[in-house]
């Protein structure tokens, strides 16, 4: 089958791998249908998380299963699925005290053997470990585009709405309008914010998180933005601050956007230390919650699509098949084409 190989350091290769098979009786081989490129993909090849070359990049897909293993007990060959970016075994003792993100015997798909050595998406097939306690059937009436993000991005997104608390008539901030920013924007609305307000340097993406329920955007290379968030704000600051720009002004700029007793959640990757305001964060009894995403949500988030309330659709810019993905790739982290995320069909 074809796959795209991290062969080394800052190079990806599309080449013929070797298919997954059954490895455990808890085992699902699954066909890949649709997959995406994700900014961690660029985080592993460039090397900014370290990892051993020679393994298939990619973490989100949808697809149909091919082959089960004798103890998967709720899925059979032909259901269409999706599945979380970093699977987890659900009866580890940190998967019982609910930290699936750092389960004793998951992994992230195609991430390399230091996180698994689980096969990755952007390839024709892949094999979910734990599939009855991974894998989410999708509905026959939504389409594999509309549950593309589910496994990742949007969960990520609703993970950090979730993690500010945010209340209903609260003031929030998104930095950052890169795909998982947008995500955020998309699910604070399921919490009755009084107002979301999104800040980045992007107008078009700016655009797009209007759509996506923000209801003021600052282009923070042309304004003051901690000035105008105190206007927007009546004075008082905002109430939750989401970072998903992972830069350290983004960072400072969400402390001392908030107000007394604010609350920021930071769901981007840092690669290297930051400054923080400390005196600032506890004279305003600011709290900051930080941490891997919560992938358990992903059953409800299907839901909601279901009903309508969420469509990440609008993120999709640009439809690629697997053999264009080299030039997939030069879209992405180029940001050329006012690209967002890009669906990939092998």
């Amino acid at each position: 089958m074809k796959g795209l190989v991290n062969t080394k350091v800052n190079h990806v290769e599309l080449r013929e791998v070797e298919k997954p098979q059954l490895v455990a009786a808890d085992d699902a081989i699954i066909r890949i249908t649709l997959t995406t490129i994700c900014g961690s993909d660029l985080h592993l090849i460039h090397g900014h998380m370290p990892t051993t070359p020679g393994y298939v990049v990619g973490h989100e897909y949808v697809g149909v299963v091919e082959k089960v293993g004798s103890g998967v007990k709720d899925f059979r060959p032909g259901d269409r699925v999706i599945g979380p970016a970093a699977p987890f075994c659900g009866q580890c003792e940190r998967c019982r005290a609910g930290h699936i993100a750092q389960c004793l015997r998951g992994g992230i798909h195609g991430s390399g053997a230091e996180f698994g050595g689980l096969p990755g998406t952007q390839s024709e097939y892949i094999r979910v470990p734990f599939a009855d306690v991974n894998l989410v059937k999708v509905p026959d009436e939504l389409s594999d585009e509309q549950v593309l993000f589910v496994g990742d991005i949007l969960s990520t997104g609703y993970f950090s709405a979730e993690k500010g608390d945010i209340l209903p008539g609260d003031s929030v901030v998104v930095f950052g309008a890169g795909p998982v920013g947008l995500c955020a924007v998309h699910a604070a609305r399921l919490f009755s914010p009084g107002q979301i307000i999104l800040v980045d340097i992007d107008s078009h993406r700016l655009e797009v998180g209007a759509k996506l329920g923000a209801t003021s955007t600052i282009r923070a290379d042309q304004a003051d933005v901690l000035a105008v968030i105190g206007a927007l704000t009546g004075g008082k600051g905002a109430d939750v601050a989401i970072e998903a720009a992972g830069v350290e002004q983004t960072f400072q700029q969400a402390v001392r956007c908030v107000g007394i007793g604010g609350r920021v959640s930071i769901v981007s990757i840092f690669g290297r230390d930051v400054a923080l305001p400390l005196p600032e964060i506890f004279m305003k009894n600011i709290r900051i919650e930080m941490g891997l995403s919560y992938l358990g949500n992903m059953k409800r988030l299907v839901r909601m699509i279901q009903t309508g309330t969420l469509d990440l659709t609008p993120l999709i810019t640009h439809r690629i098949k697997l053999g264009e993905i080299a030039h997939g790739y030069e879209l992405f982290e180029k940001r050329l084409d006012n690209v967002i995320k890009i669906a990939i069909t092998p």
